[in-house]
């Protein structure tokens, strides 16, 4: 009984009980008499073999289940469990059992070979007649629990994991053996009734060929439910996967440092001219579902990073870009004028580079670096290409993206002289325009 002993000591000791307040409790939560010499001595080990009776008495008294005086090992009366009451280990046995089931792993057999898996309560009496205040009974956590693992949780990556097995060329059969899972699990994954592991969503990412480290995060933090308060969420199915990836590092920045030799970035798009682009970028086919997404996408992205939460914005512009009439002079000259009312803001700054010998121009044309909360992370490079952006997140490439807009920099205009050189440029671009207007209608009273 050596173990009865240290363990009656142990529970004492932890909830600071004196051998005369634990006599005390027997005799008005049980009903039967225990002294305080005969706690002592079956505190000290003297007093050995207490009837069955007393040792429930006491397990009672003390919130413990009498398997754990006797030393008998039970996960849930170990530390830090087994100071609960008895109710409240019943309940955490119930929700060890919906994790086991939602694994797929075997149930736990709490009782010994051949009796029920699922946990009896170790007293019979309810845990008001053992002084217990407890807001919700063992059937109140079962009822709760059991309603929300019947509820089909969201499928938050299936779709986009199906699309990515067609693309890889892998029925569900086969991607069932890539991870080693019994028949129909990759279906289930697709379908939202069965949420993958982390280390399941990454093998199968990599066999379809998603091997980047920023995606496969991405697709385990959607999975994860991480997401779901992000405002492009509602997209994640619907947009490449390498804008979804840059639209949660936008979401997250600090910084953006741009530069662009062909169009306005999107952050400083005003809307019409935001169409005008998406337009001559599908001509001569112009689909109007994908413009309307751009620009509903767009708006979303200016209004967190402009207005709710301001972001350090620094733009280096090509003054060729704000001489280009994409969409017409009325678009070309709104833009300016919106530029003009962003420079004015203090976490914005648009630098004009002109042409000339004497001017720095990068090869490559345009390029965004992101700088992410976390300290001690490099900036993120993002390269616009015909089909996609690539991202460069490697020490050289970063580095030299960032020298490049330093050099830009310091070759551009001071930021100071930025509403100047637009209300240049746009005094250029009227008096341009002006003198077309003229030269078309002298060409046709001709």
């Amino acid at each position: 009984m050596e173990v009865f002993t240290a363990r009656l000591r142990e529970v004492m000791e932890r909830r600071g009980l004196s051998d005369q307040q634990v006599a005390d409790m027997v005799t008005e939560q049980t009903g039967m008499t225990m002294t305080r010499v005969y706690i002592s001595l079956l505190r000290s080990g003297k007093q050995k073999n207490p009837t069955v009776a007393r040792l429930k008495a006491l397990a009672q008294v003390l919130e413990v289940r009498p398997s754990y005086l006797l030393g008998e090992a039970d996960p849930a009366d170990d530390a830090p469990f087994a100071s609960l009451s008895n109710e409240s280990r019943n309940a955490l046995r119930y929700v060890l059992e919906l994790a086991r089931r939602a694994d797929r792993l075997p149930p736990v057999n709490w009782n010994g070979p051949g009796e029920p898996t699922m946990p009896r309560p170790a007293i019979a009496e309810p845990s008001a007649s053992q002084g217990i205040h407890h807001p919700f009974t063992l059937e109140q956590v079962q009822q709760a629990f059991a309603s929300s693992i019947d509820r089909t949780p969201p499928n938050r990556v299936g779709g986009r994991l199906r699309d990515l097995r067609k693309v890889a060329g892998l029925s569900a059969a086969e991607a069932d053996l890539v991870v080693g899972g019994e028949p129909g699990l990759v279906e289930d994954i697709e379908a939202g009734s069965t949420t993958p592991s982390t280390a399941m969503l990454r093998t199968l990412l990599t066999r379809y060929g998603v091997g980047d480290s920023h995606q496969q995060e991405l697709f385990v933090s959607a999975a994860a439910g991480k997401l779901d308060t992000r405002w492009w969420f509602p997209y994640f199915q619907r947009l490449p996967l390498w804008l979804v990836t840059y639209l949660e590092m936008e979401d997250s920045a600090t910084q953006v440092r741009m530069y662009s030799d062909a169009t306005i970035p999107a952050l400083l798009q005003h809307e019409d001219y935001a169409v005008a682009m998406r337009r001559s970028a599908h001509f001569p086919e112009i689909p109007a579902d994908q413009i309307e997404l751009g620009i509903e996408i767009l708006r979303e992205r200016q209004q967190r990073l402009l207005d709710e939460r301001p972001v350090k914005l620094w733009a280096v512009l090509q003054e060729s870009v704000l001489l280009d009439d994409l969409g017409g002079t009325e678009v070309q000259l709104r833009q300016i004028d919106h530029l003009m009312e962003l420079a004015a803001r203090p976490h914005i700054t648009i630098q004009i580079n002109r042409g000339g010998p004497d001017r720095y121009r990068p090869r490559g044309g345009a390029f965004s670096l992101i700088r992410l909360p976390d300290d001690g992370v490099l900036d993120v490079v993002w390269i616009p290409q015909l089909s996609d952006d690539r991202m460069v997140s490697d020490a050289p490439g970063v580095l030299a993206y960032s020298m490049a807009h330093g050099r830009l920099a310091l070759s551009a205009s001071k930021p100071a002289r930025a509403l100047e050189e637009l209300a240049m440029i746009r005094e250029r671009v009227t008096r341009e325009s002006i003198s077309r207007r003229t030269l078309t209608d002298g060409s046709r009273s001709s």
